[in-house]
């Protein structure tokens, strides 16, 4: 019985059609999942995965928290220096709040110059330290480029405070804003 060379070359053929897709499949997953300036995640996939991490700590009964921040004097540097300086600083923080962040942790762009971060397993004695670690690892990874620009922060815990996921980023962003206001 001779070899079959097509049964070889289709093989092939269609194994690298199958890896082809896969790739393209992969790419259109990330570009829906992640703010394509950031390269965070986006709101939809924090409201995707905050209803995951709801159901593992209502499991567990762990907590969940669910961080806001928004940086000060943001619009100043589009004004004074153009939307390219602007989103030069939004892919700082964006590397800088990654760099800071656990393996568990995922940080998004909420909008504008608005991020989120929901932290598996925070509990409320540890979150006013958290939040404050953040607030420094911001102002001073952005001492030199942006003086002027640091952080507001406020936080919400699932299920403590509030069960609701839409209801524990206006607690979050209320408290974002008491500090802004304080400061």
């Amino acid at each position: 019985m001779p070899f079959n060379w097509t049964f070889i070359v289709l093989t092939a053929f269609f194994l690298g059609v199958a890896w082809w897709a896969g790739k393209q499949f992969d790419k259109v997953r990330y570009i829906s999942e992640r703010d394509p300036l950031t390269g965070t995640y986006n709101r939809r996939t924090v409201e995707h995965y905050f209803q995951k991490a709801a159901k593992v700590c209502d499991l567990k009964k762990q907590s969940l928290g669910v961080i806001m921040l928004d940086l000060n004097n943001f619009k100043e540097i589009n004004d004074e220096h153009g939307h390219h300086k602007g989103d030069e600083l939004l892919i700082q923080i964006a590397s800088t709040l990654n760099n800071y962040v656990t393996k568990n942790d995922l940080v998004a762009r909420w909008g504008g110059d608005e991020f989120i971060i929901l932290v598996p397993d925070m509990k409320k004695d540890i979150a006013n330290e958290y939040v404050n670690k953040l607030q420094r690892a911001i102002t001073l990874q952005n001492a030199d480029s942006f003086s002027n620009v640091g952080a507001s922060v406020g936080y919400a815990i699932y299920p403590q405070q509030e069960k609701n996921f839409h209801k524990l980023v206006q607690e979050a962003d209320a408290n974002m804003y008491k500090g802004k206001k304080e400061k």
